[in-house]
């Protein structure tokens, strides 16, 4: 167990993760041939979607061995629109790399990827990538992390040249050098070019080492000489317990610096044992060890075409052989686990045993969904699930045949399986299927997933607004219902009048009849009529918050019968409601934005000209969030809007929050776009 790292590589995108993985397991040995991103070649990215747009959509895990450690990398999307594989990732993570690109610095990605890091706590390690390229600069980037990032952080290596003269690293450390002339690293002397910077940093390094341990530090005070074999001691306990983030640098096309990274990590990446935070919603958790019972967290599930769904585990505690018995205590239901798998990229290896630490894989559990806790039978323990964000944009679809409409609801299903950040809305008042989503990439990646793998082919727009209608006073309608056919007629006179009830009420129906003008016998049909008609008032849109009563009417011996008195009471109160001064009822969302302060201003200005009204602001540090009620129709596109009056720094989320009468203008606006809608 103690020889397992998982470690997941994060960061904005377009920084080299993919890459790095590449350059990792070629160094190790995985791979014979290291891919290329633009080429579409990697072992990460090997979706149709991943290849074309050259960005990673899904996390992938690679296993390697290096030096006695088996490692579990695992690559991430860097594009915010994926986060849902980036939370898994990390929960699945005993450590994460951030790298950061040495040209263009700490991005909004990687500060969303920090903050998220530290929030669990992970053993978070820095990594500089692309020095090698023109206008790379680590003392730059260096400052940009420090400048941006809350933490400790320490370089504990320089470079020897930059950009197109990247040739060498200094270990801090060590006091060594490593250059590359033909390839493979070479060790040696650090160079007189570089030792009055590398004696400079070492010496920072060193202060940040010192305040991480007591006797270290009342010893450095006390100018005594430090030994270097307790310093290091101090220092990986530090980076391990995440008291200290140091800062490697690489270049993962030239291969540089990727064995110094992976010798780092061996010792740097805490082990599988102190895996955290390990929140408990039931039960206890036992012990992190070899002998205890079997117990694993659901971090990512995938829909093979082949083996069909497949459950991705992180092993907490315990082993699992192929054939034990084991439950899902989150849906409280027995899983079968004929075989077990690890993940190798896009393939799966079958294997008889799932010891404590590893990443492996079960199939065919239909129950068991993303973050649920696995146990050994009569282990009553239920991990808190992983925390994903609620959804911010939307698209309605519509399948574009009868066999995509078959198709649809079961392949939605699988869709939704495997992303919980995606989600399902069927909307009654608008009759449309509306998904959910992280942004505009996520829900196109979405969509083209239904058809390259389901073969479900849909049409997007904008989701309607889902409006509805009240009335603003009481109103009184008579309606009569006659039909002749030559037989047995229809026949029934119902008089109502209707008035308004506070907001979320509800329709109430009231029977007021006397003297025996309507029987009681259609009582029941009334209401009926009545709540059918409630479907499409006279402005055209879901009636709400009414109170409806039949006070008179008239029937016929023979001709009166259910339907009649149906239709009759329906039209009543259709009528009834015309004269109420009815008015058109637009949904309120509360929003919720968080940025920078210096954005404050802008989002602000913003929300008001969205016919938004202010409710709140509260500081988080450097960070502002600001509360708000605004109309739903303002805000369909709001998560590409606040991208980019925010540079991608602004985050939100949106919730139904009531019903409001509509301004007159909009209004006139809506029902005159439902009219000539339905016209067509």
């Amino acid at each position: 167990m103690s020889e397992i790292r998982n470690v997941a590589v994060l960061s904005h995108s377009g920084a080299g993760k993919t890459s790095l993985v590449e350059a990792m397991l070629y160094r190790a040995g995985a791979i014979n041939h290291p891919g290329s991103v633009e080429d579409g070649t990697t072992v990460s990215d090997v979706t149709p979607e991943e290849k074309r747009r050259k960005i990673s959509i899904y996390s992938t895990i690679h296993p390697f061995e290096w030096k006695g450690s088996a490692f579990n990398i695992i690559d991430t999307p860097g594009y915010a629109d994926f986060v849902g594989e980036i939370r898994g990732a990390q929960a699945a993570a005993d450590g994460v790399l951030v790298l950061v690109s040495a040209v263009s610095g700490v991005a909004v990605g990687t500060e969303r990827v920090w903050t998220s890091s530290q929030e669990r706590e992970l053993n978070s390690i820095f990594v500089i990538n692309k020095m090698d390229r023109e206008n790379a600069d680590f003392f730059r980037t260096m400052s940009s992390i420090e400048d941006s990032l809350p933490g400790n952080m320490a370089a504990i290596q320089v470079p020897i040249g930059q950009a197109e003269d990247f040739r060498g690293i200094v270990d801090l450390i060590d006091m060594v050098a490593y250059t590359w002339p033909e390839g493979e690293p070479v060790k040696g002397p650090v160079p007189e070019e570089v030792e009055g910077l590398a004696r400079e940093y070492r010496e920072r390094l060193i202060e940040a080492i010192v305040e991480t341990d007591d006797d270290l530090m009342m010893a450095y005070l006390e100018d005594q000489e430090l030994d270097n074999e307790l310093v290091k001691q101090a220092f990986y306990a530090a980076v391990r317990a995440n008291a200290l983030q140091p800062v490697l640098m690489t270049s993962a096309l030239k291969h540089m610096g990727i064995a110094q990274l992976l010798d780092f990590m061996n010792e740097g990446v805490r082990g599988v044992e102190h895996h955290r935070p390990l929140r408990v919603e039931r039960g206890e958790l036992p012990p992190l060890g070899g002998d205890g019972p079997f117990v694993a967290r659901v971090f990512k599930t995938v829909i093979d075409p082949y083996l069909g769904k497949v459950s991705m585990m992180r092993v907490l505690t315990g082993a699992l052989k192929a054939g034990d018995a084991l439950r899902d205590n989150s849906q409280d239901t027995d899983v079968r686990t004929a075989h077990l798998y690890v993940p190798k990229g896009k393939d799966l290896s079958e294997v008889k045993l799932l010891g404590p630490g590893m990443i492996g894989a079960i199939t065919k559990a239909d129950a068991v969904r993303t973050g649920d806790t696995l146990a050994a039978p009569g282990l009553d323990v239920v991990l808190s699930g992983i925390r994903f964000p609620q959804p911010v944009m939307a698209l309605a679809l519509t399948p574009k045949s009868r066999t995509d409409e078959d198709k649809l609801s079961d392949a939605l299903g699988k869709l939704l399986e495997a992303d919980p950040t995606l989600q399902l809305v069927r909307d009654p008042d608008t009759s449309e299927t509306v998904l959910w989503g992280m942004g505009h990439v996520h829900l196109e990646v979405a969509t083209g997933v239904l058809s390259e793998r389901f073969g479900v082919n849909v049409d997007t727009a904008p989701p309607k607004i889902s409006y509805r209608e009240t009335i603003s006073t009481g109103g009184d309608a008579r309606y009569r219902h006659k039909k002749q056919t030559g037989g047995a007629g229809q026949f029934a006179e119902v008089a109502m009048r209707v008035e308004p009830l506070e907001r979320n009420s509800g329709e109430q129906f009231e029977w007021s009849v006397v003297g025996g003008t309507i029987p009681t016998n259609f009582q029941s049909s009334c209401e009926k009529g009545f709540r059918a008609s409630l479907a499409k008032g006279p402005l055209g849109f879901r009636v709400v918050d009414v109170k409806a009563m039949v006070y008179d009417g008239k029937d016929h011996p023979v001709d009166s019968k259910d339907v009649a008195f149906q239709i009759a009471a329906g039209e009543a109160f259709r009528e009834a409601s015309a004269n109420a001064k009815p008015v058109l009822l637009e949904p309120i969302a509360l929003l919720k934005v968080r940025v920078p302060d210096r954005f404050t201003g802008d989002v602000i200005s913003d929300l008001n000209g969205r016919r938004g009204r202010i409710l709140g602001m509260d500081s988080e540090g450097s960070v502002s969030v600001i509360s708000g009620h605004v109309p739903m129709s303002e805000v369909q596109n709001y998560s590409a809007d606040l991208r980019s009056m925010t540079g991608g720094r602004g985050a939100f989320s949106l919730t139904f929050d009531r019903y409001d009468a509509a301004p007159q203008q909009i209004a006139q606006r809506v029902m005159a776009e439902a009219e000539a809608a339905e016209a067509s």
